[in-house]
């Protein structure tokens, strides 16, 4: 059974460890949206950051539930990677001043050790690399697309997590960060054999929204490591797992567009959090 920590707002310092039945819902698809803060150490200015450490800290959820950084469910592998696209355009990175998550810049077509096409092997250990940069709540340590091609990938979460109302409600489980949130994207459910299940849910600019209460900006760096000019929005998707037709899962596969009136240029991280605090006594699944 997986514990879950909430924090009751207003009871400073007061942690409650919820056992047994699902807190209740908030219930009704309101449209209210979960608080998420981030804390940037050793910079009192988050946009002096933007080469370090972004970290998530805790999600704040509209009926005051909160979820702290220690019972985040982050992705813990990635399979069945697909990338058509150019050469010096896909990559995973990190801050060159990050603390967490190893720092650097890796290109997907490199890692075989031939740059000049994007091989089977390239893949496969790409895939390794974002399962790294996926591992932990650096905003910073993610992938970042710079062309208008697809990719595709299937994403298993360290572990399953549950929802905590059959229906919709105001406690999203998934936390998809997007630059700019200018990007279309699919999210599927898939059961443990890897088969799709559930609802696919299209991901467009009205669902990656600026983070609340306050923007957080993220960075991005040439290839000698050097911060780029500008300043990049980092903003995130809050999906409920009653969107997937589901009440629990472990696997996903994210794919992203190459059409429909958005970039696929996707630069993406997923954390995750159980909003049920006893997910082992739910049973009930949506096909």
């Amino acid at each position: 059974m997986r514990l879950q920590h909430f924090v009751a707002m207003g009871l400073t310092g007061a942690v409650l460890t919820c056992l047994g039945a699902a807190p209740p819902s908030s219930g009704g698809g309101s449209t209210a949206r979960p608080q998420l803060y981030v804390t940037t150490p050793g910079y009192a200015n988050p946009r002096d950051a933007v080469n370090a450490d972004v970290l998530l800290d805790r999600i704040v959820f509209p009926d005051g539930v909160t979820v702290m950084h220690g019972d985040f469910v982050f992705p813990g592998q990635v399979l069945q990677m697909t990338y058509g696209g150019p050469i010096d355009r896909f990559r995973v990175q990190n801050g060159s001043l990050a603390t967490v998550g190893q720092p650097g810049i890796f290109y997907i077509e490199d890692l075989d050790g031939n740059g000049a096409s994007v091989s089977d092997a390239d893949r496969l250990l790409f895939a390794e690399r974002m399962e790294l940069a996926w591992a932990n709540r650096n905003l910073n340590n993610r992938t970042l697309l710079h062309a208008q091609s697809g990719y595709s990938f299937v994403v298993g979460l360290e572990t399953r997590i549950w929802d905590s109302s059959f229906a919709s409600d105001n406690r999203p489980e998934i936390f998809i960060f997007e630059d700019q949130g200018n990007s279309v994207m699919t999210l599927q459910a898939l059961d443990d054999d890897l088969v799709p299940v559930g609802t696919p849910v299209e991901i467009r600019a009205v669902d990656i929204t600026s983070i609340q209460p306050n923007k957080v900006w993220v960075g991005r760096w040439g290839n000698d490591g050097a911060p780029q000019s500008g300043t990049y929005e980092c903003k995130v998707a809050s999906i409920d797992l009653s969107r997937l037709g589901v009440t629990h899962v472990k696997w996903l596969k994210v794919t992203t567009a190459i059409s429909g009136g958005g970039e696929a240029s996707a630069d993406l991280k997923i954390i995750c959090v159980d909003t049920s605090p006893a997910p082992a006594a739910q049973t009930m699944t949506f096909d």
